[in-house]
């Protein structure tokens, strides 16, 4: 993930992640603008679960992942 005044959650590779208690993938953001960085604390809004940071992690590769997969049709 690039650093810098870039980094923002408006960034396309910061996508929600499902929450693994209730399946939504609305996320809080306590602690920092980067959900990477030190001391970010990711929620899900829906239930209150916080994720682990390595959990976190894992999650959001899995969602680029399900994002990469994705092509717009033919318009």
């Amino acid at each position: 993930m690039a650093t810098g005044s870039e980094d923002s959650l408006t960034r396309t590779d910061i996508l929600p992640v499902k929450c693994p208690q209730c399946g939504e993938a609305q996320n809080t953001l306590d602690g920092a603008q980067d959900p990477l960085s030190p001391g970010a604390s990711v929620g899900c809004m829906v239930c209150n679960y916080v994720f682990g940071a390595e959990e976190y992690r894992r999650l959001l590769a899995e969602r680029q992942r399900e994002f990469e997969g994705l092509q717009i049709g033919e318009l």
